[in-house]
């Protein structure tokens, strides 16, 4: 039995050490919480556990978990995964969630190994690069953001070096099923990528500019197996916004919640802000060290000191055409904004790519060191064992300081309240994935992130879906509750196929914000619309006191450089009562099927709404 080399098995052993000590040290942290490290109200986290309690109770993936008849708005792969995995294991949801992250914890890290020894062929230097690129810090993966970030990023970039590096047909096929993939793993991902390859293959187009037919006759196969593979998986999110929206959005989409691109000054500040950060971070010993591995990493490049930087498969090239993509997908909202009127969400997309292009290049410099310092190899593996630790280690300090000292965390170790998990019995016992509960925005996400079931209305950042008429819903369900037809709400009532609604004493706090005196002070996340004639005209009709305001449109996002919007608020004056803030024309067509009580007084209420058809 051959032995495997020194150069092979000692980096082995330190990349199963530090998944092993990672998994340990993750698995320890969060073995006792309750809950998740997240608000139940608005909370990330929480939404996302409600489409992974959606596809284990039978829904759809390819649906949304929240509004129906919707696209989803957290894309389904880590959702589907994350149900299939705590199925399997026979593991409730928050236990899954939190188990599968030290599944994903393994399985990232030895991707992004993989990826980094494809490029530099160099198993030290690929250990620096996956504890900066996967550190412990990443953890616990709760979301879809994170799990596309640490696990389909570097599986996309493998795929796409071995692609172009041995333009073999076997590569295309996983680079298509995994550019695929990217669509139902998140957009802004899947947006970079599509960015990415076509600034690959007009590269190649240059370099082949006096050969162009012969050089598409030589790669046409290879392309057509491409895409004959990817589209069917990318058409199965984009089927319905390209065919049945014909891409056209009912609100502004990209621009509520995240900062305003259309705005000179946001743009200038964001690029200014993003160089700083990644190129001219001097802030302490490790960001600096950082920096200078970053700019030698540059000069190696640029230099055409290291490497053979003509060569077409070359690592330097395939660094240059990534970093061109990275910036280009980054920063071309200086192009779309003014001319398309929109982004591709320049925050994401530079967690995703920049981020990744920055370590990739640091490492180009720690290589160009060592070629430059003629190190042999122990004194090489010696070096990059002690910043493989060093690296490590710094991201355990830094996840231990999360789990220490975040307000989230320290909540996660109680169970979610008593209401939610009586209320979860009772849906899980008594009702359908697919029945559609009636409340407040805020009520509603809880009441769906506990159970998977859908909600007429909810919060609007987390749905991602601009084609779903949105603001529509939020009016049509003031019609309901607060409206003087009561014909009116009985076909709302059919048309959105609701079958509950729900009450808890966090009704009105959920949409106004009330001091003391029970006086309210300010707007939470009240329904509402946009300021236009034909739903002011509605709301008119409906005898629905509203107010007219410019303001945000998402509650968690209310800075300066976040647009806001004309819109019709739903007034507090609409409120009946404090237990019953509906019009009481409602109350004959609710019956009650569960509550929740606490020294003699309900607390939280679900009725059944029962509409007959003669009605």
């Amino acid at each position: 039995m051959a032995m495997i080399k020194p150069k092979y098995l000692l980096p082995a052993i330190l990349l199963l050490i530090a998944i092993a000590t990672g998994i340990i040290i993750q698995h320890r942290a969060t073995s006792g919480f309750k809950s998740l490290p997240s608000p139940i109200y608005g909370g990330d986290y929480y939404h996302q556990m409600g489409c992974i309690i959606h596809i284990r109770e039978g829904g759809n993936p390819l649906v949304s978990s929240t509004l129906p008849g919707g696209s989803p708005g957290y894309l389904p792969l880590y959702s589907f995964l994350c149900a299939s995995f705590s199925d399997l294991f026979n593991l409730k949801t928050i236990k899954g969630m939190f188990t599968f992250s030290l599944f994903l914890y393994a399985a990232a890290t030895i991707l992004w190994f993989c990826f980094f020894s494809a490029v530099f062929e160099n198993n030290w230097i690929s250990l620096a690069g996956t504890a900066l690129a996967n550190g412990l810090n990443a953890y616990p993966i709760l979301k879809y953001t994170p799990f596309t970030h640490q696990v389909m990023l570097p599986l996309f970039l493998l795929c796409l070096y071995l692609t172009i590096t041995h333009k073999k047909s076997r590569y295309y096929i996983s680079l298509a099923i995994i550019y695929g993939l990217l669509t139902l793993s998140h957009i802004v991902a899947y947006v970079g990528a599509t960015l990415i390859l076509l600034t690959f293959l007009l590269f190649e187009l240059y370099d082949n500019k006096h050969q162009i037919p012969a050089y598409i006759s030589s790669n046409i196969k290879n392309w057509v197996l491409f895409l004959c593979i990817s589209i069917p998986v990318v058409m199965l999110y984009w089927y319905k916004p390209i065919f049945v929206h014909h891409l056209k959005s009912t609100y502004d989409r990209i621009h509520m919640d995240t900062p305003d691109f259309a705005r000179l000054d946001v743009q200038i500040t964001f690029l200014f802000d993003t160089i700083k950060s990644y190129f001219f971070n001097f802030n302490d010993i490790f960001t600096s060290l950082k920096t200078i591995f970053l700019w030698i990493g540059l000069y190696s490049l640029f230099s055409g000191k290291s490497g053979q930087y003509k060569a077409p498969t070359s690592e330097n090239r395939f660094i240059l055409q990534l970093l061109t993509g990275s910036f280009i997908a980054t920063f071309c909202y200086f192009i779309t904004e003014p001319v398309l009127k929109m982004n591709f969400i320049p925050t994401y997309m530079q967690g995703f790519y920049i981020s990744t292009i920055t370590i990739i290049i640091m490492l180009k410099g720690l290589k160009f060191m060592y070629q430059t310092m003629n190190l042999n190899v122990r004194m090489a593996a010696l070096i990059s064992s002690l910043l493989f630790i060093a690296l490590y280690l710094n991201s355990v300090f830094a996840f231990q300081h999360y789990i220490q000292h975040d307000q989230w965390v320290k909540n996660a170790k109680n169970p979610v309240h008593e209401i939610y998990q009586s209320l979860q019995k009772y849906l899980f016992t008594h009702t359908d994935v697919n029945d559609v509960i009636l409340s407040t925005k805020e009520l509603s996400f809880a009441v769906n992130a506990v159970s998977g079931r859908k909600a007429m209305v909810n919060r609007w950042a987390q749905q991602n879906n601009p084609y779903a008429d949105i603001p529509q819903r939020d009016l049509d369900a003031a019609k309901i509750l607060y409206g003087n037809d009561i014909n009116e709400k009985l076909n709302l009532i059919r048309k959105y196929n609701i079958s509950y609604l729900y009450w808890d004493y966090y009704w009105i706090r959920s949409e106004f914000n009330i001091n003391s005196k029970l006086q309210i002070t300010g707007i939470f996340d009240p329904l509402l619309t946009l300021d236009r004639d034909y739903y002011r005209k509605q709301l008119d009709r409906a005898g629905v006191k509203y107010l007219a305001i410019n303001f945000w449109l998402d509650p968690a996002s209310r800075q300066e450089n976040i647009r806001k919007f004309n819109l019709l608020i739903v007034a507090p004056q609409n409120y009946a009562s404090f237990t019953m803030p509906w019009k009481p024309d409602l109350n004959k067509y609710l019956h009650e099927v569960w509550a929740y009580k606490k020294q003699g007084q309900k607390l939280a209420v679900l009725y059944k709404i029962e509409v007959h058809e003669n009605e």
